[in-house]
């Protein structure tokens, strides 16, 4: 008995050092460019557009991350923004965190009309849409947290479980282009924002907002 104490007390410290390079492997194995491969929702794979599959993830060693897409490259005449930056972070060797852009829907319905309010241009008729969006949607920076269920050096498999609106109206990692709309705010600038809120699809996303899925994510490492 002695004996075994004594053979436990010794290997303790090799457990110990190879549970850290293990816990260190994960920080180690993520800077590197990153292409996304697929993604699943509750299991089922998604079908993925063109702009989405050209979703790539630079991820520096110093915490930042550059995600490239081709989600806004037509707008601005062709000319649109391809490039978005953020941080990342592993958490308890068992998480990592990458800051996003998501959107939150401030529209509203009045319990006496249940219409949604739009600004009108001056003399007009015409929804003015810059003005409206804005009371619409608003747009904020976020971590977003994702379950490390496969990280190698040449394999990424990350899982959120989130809100159907989350996912869809936010840079994880790519969003599908159908569902946003460029804002030309002033000259030479070019914006974009999720699509108007009508009367008709107002409660369709007020029930993404509150339909919880299960998201993987898969990436492949290339060189660059």
């Amino acid at each position: 008995m002695k004996y075994i104490l004594r053979l436990l007390l010794l290997c303790l410290p090799v457990f110990a050092f190879l549970s850290c390079e293990e816990d260190a492997n994960y920080a180690n194995n993520l800077p590197g460019l990153w292409k996304q491969v697929s993604v699943t929702e509750d299991g089922t794979p998604m079908v993925l557009t063109s702009e989405q599959e050209a979703c790539r993830l630079l991820i520096e060693s110093n915490g930042i991350y550059r995600c490239y897409h081709e989600s806004f490259s037509s707008y601005n005449n062709g000319n649109g923004p391809t490039s978005f930056y953020g941080t990342w972070s592993v958490l308890d060797d068992q998480w990592v965190n990458f800051t996003t852009d998501k959107w939150k829907l401030i529209a509203s319905v009045s319990s006496d009309s249940a219409k949604t309010t739009y600004t009108y241009k001056p003399s007009t008729t015409v929804i003015d849409t810059t003005s409206t969006l804005k009371k619409q949607w608003s747009r904020y920076h976020i971590q977003s947290r994702f379950t490390i269920l496969k990280l190698t050096d040449t394999e990424m498999e990350i899982r959120m479980k989130t809100f159907v609106a989350e996912k869809k109206y936010a840079m994880i990692f790519a969003p599908d282009p159908s569902d946003f709309m460029e804002l030309k705010v002033d000259q030479g600038t070019v914006n974009y924002s999720p699509g108007l809120v009508t009367d008709q699809n107002y409660w369709a996303i007020q029930k993404e907002f509150r339909t919880l899925k299960t998201y993987v994510f898969k990436f492949e490492k290339e060189t660059y």
